[in-house]
Parts: structure tokens; sequence; C-alpha cells
């Protein structure tokens, strides 16, 4: 492959922090688009107070705790499958980001984060000048 997909290394850091496994792993979408990444993570029944996110290192970090209710008096579990407890995804995210441009929203239990990229991964055009002038500032430079 002559080019390298940039954002290759971003898909790959979705996993739990080295070291530690999650009982309950919220679920994560890396989209990309021409200004910015956008990472959409499920939180069912977790609030806003509930997740902490960070910008260390280069890299989004959110955690928090999804807690199990607790069974009534006298009432015991005869089956589980959901998961609870403690949780931290971490995203790399490109050098340059501002960190103060990063926004958060979370909606019905859908945490939303927008990352806009540095200026120097947006796509740019490059002009194409008429006749051979691009050809011999070319030239002169070697």
């Amino acid at each position: 492959m002559l080019w390298t997909d940039p954002f290759e290394t971003l898909f790959a850091p979705l996993v739990p922090a080295a070291g530690r496994t999650a009982a309950f792993l919220p679920p994560a979408d890396l989209t990309v688009s021409d200004g910015d990444l956008v990472l959409t993570m499920d939180l069912p029944g977790l609030r806003v107070e509930d997740v902490e996110i960070e910008l260390v290192s280069g890299h989004l970090v959110v955690r928090g705790e999804r807690r199990r209710p607790g069974a009534g008096e006298g009432t015991t579990h005869a089956h589980v499958e959901r998961t609870f407890g403690r949780f931290e995804r971490r995203v790399k995210v490109p050098d340059g980001v501002d960190p103060e441009s990063i926004t958060a929203s979370m909606d019905d239990g859908v945490l939303s984060l927008i990352v806009p990229k540095p200026e120097r991964m947006k796509p740019r055009t490059i002009s194409i000048s008429v006749g051979g002038n691009a050809r011999r500032e070319l030239e002169s430079t070697t």
C-alpha cells in the first residue's frame, strides 16, 4: 500500500486499560469526518455524574461505574445477565488536539464526545499552476 491510513491507530485503542478487566465494558463507536472525530458510547443507566472524562498524555480517557441496583430485602437474584462494575476506555487522539475544543454530551444513556481535528489533519486543496512555474520551482530547489 502506498499510503497508510492515519486513523488506523485510532480504532485499535478502544480497549480497556492495560491490566484491567471490566465487568461492564461499554460499547463504543468512533467516526471520522473531515473536521472531527466523534466517539459515541452506550452507558445505560448511568448519569452524567457517574462518568469522568480526561485528556491524558494524548489519550481521551472515559471512566465510570455502573452500579448494580440493590435487591429488596428478602429478595435474591435467580438469574443475572446484565453487567456492572467500574470501566475505563482510552482512545488515542491526534497530536495537536486543543483540549478546550473537545465537547461532551449525554442523552438517554448515550455519551457523545466530539474532538475537532487539528488544522494539520484537515483536508486542504492544492492549487495547480498554469504553465511550467511549478516545475521550475521544483528544479531550482535541487
